[in-house]
C-alpha cells in the first residue's frame, strides 16, 4: 500500500485531461504536485522550485519527455525521473536507461506497477536524503522528528527554525533565494526583514553562526560537516 509521503512530484503531460486525472490520482501520496505540459514549461518549473520526484510523458510539443530528461541529467543525476509513453520502442527503452531513469511505463498505466515505481523512486530520496543530518561535530538535525541534537540533548525548534533549517539542508551547496524561503517558510503570509533576520539570528545561535552563510542580495546557504 502506498502512503502519503513528504515528498513533491513534478508531472508532465500535454494531454490536459490525462494530467489532471493523473494528478487527482497521485495527488494523497505527495505533499505537494507541480503540473506541466510540455518539457519546456517543467524545465522552468524543476528550476525555479525543489523537485524530489519527475513523471513525465515522452511524446509532447517544444521539448518531448527525453530531452526534458536529458538537460536536467546534465547537472542533476539523483532525481528520480519516470517516464511514461502510449508506444512501445526499443530505441526509447535503451534511452530511457542510459538516463539512469527509475522506471518506463506504457500508458494507460495499471496501478501495481505504477505504484510499484513510486516507491522505488521514494526508496531512492530515502537513500540520497537520510533523516539525520550531520550539521557540525557537535549538531545533528532530525528531518522527520524536527528536532536538533546536540549529543544527547534535544532541542525543540520552532516550526520557523524547522522550515528555514529543512530547506537548506536539502538545497545544500546552493543559494537559497529570500523568495524561497519566503514560501516556504512564511507560506501564505509576507516575510519581513525584521522576520527573516530575527529567523536566521535564533538558528545561528543554536548551530553556530559560521554554518550559515548570508549571500548580499540573493539569500543564504549552509555549510554542514564534512
Amino acid at each position: 500500500m502506498l502512503k502519503k509521503s513528504k515528498y513533491t512530484l513534478l508531472y508532465v503531460e500535454d494531454e490536459d485531461f490525462i494530467r489532471r486525472i493523473a494528478i487527482s490520482y497521485l495527488r494523497p501520496y505527495f505533499a505537494e504536485i507541480y503540473e506541466a505540459s510540455d518539457g519546456v514549461e517543467a524545465l522552468e518549473i524543476y528550476k525555479s522550485n525543489k523537485i524530489d520526484m519527475i513523471m513525465t510523458d515522452i511524446e509532447m510539443p517544444n521539448m518531448d519527455g527525453l530531452a526534458l530528461c536529458k538537460e536536467i541529467r546534465a547537472n542533476d543525476k539523483k532525481t528520480p525521473i519516470i517516464i511514461t509513453t502510449a508506444y512501445t520502442s526499443t530505441e526509447y527503452l535503451l534511452e530511457a536507461v542510459s538516463l539512469n531513469l527509475i522506471k518506463y511505463l506504457v500508458k494507460p498505466m495499471e496501478e501495481e506497477p505504477l505504484f510499484e515505481a513510486i516507491k522505488l523512486c521514494f526508496k531512492q530520496i530515502e537513500t540520497q536524503n537520510p533523516n539525520i543530518i550531520h550539521i557540525s561535530k557537535e549538531y545533528r538535525f532530525d528531518t522527520f522528528n524536527h528536532t536538533l541534537l546536540q549529543g544527547d540533548k534535544v532541542i525543540t525548534l520552532t516550526e520557523s527554525q524547522y522550515k528555514f533549517l529543512d530547506i537548506l539542508i536539502k538545497n545544500q551547496g546552493r543559494i537559497v533565494s529570500y523568495s524561497e524561503i519566503e514560501n516556504f517558510v512564511w507560506f501564505d503570509k509576507v516575510m519581513s526583514s525584521d522576520a527573516l533576520r530575527s529567523l536566521v539570528r535564533d538558528v545561528r545561535k543554536l548551530i553556530g553562526k559560521e554554518k550559515i552563510e548570508n549571500i548580499s542580495k540573493c539569500g543564504y546557504r549552509i555549510h554542514l560537516y564534512g
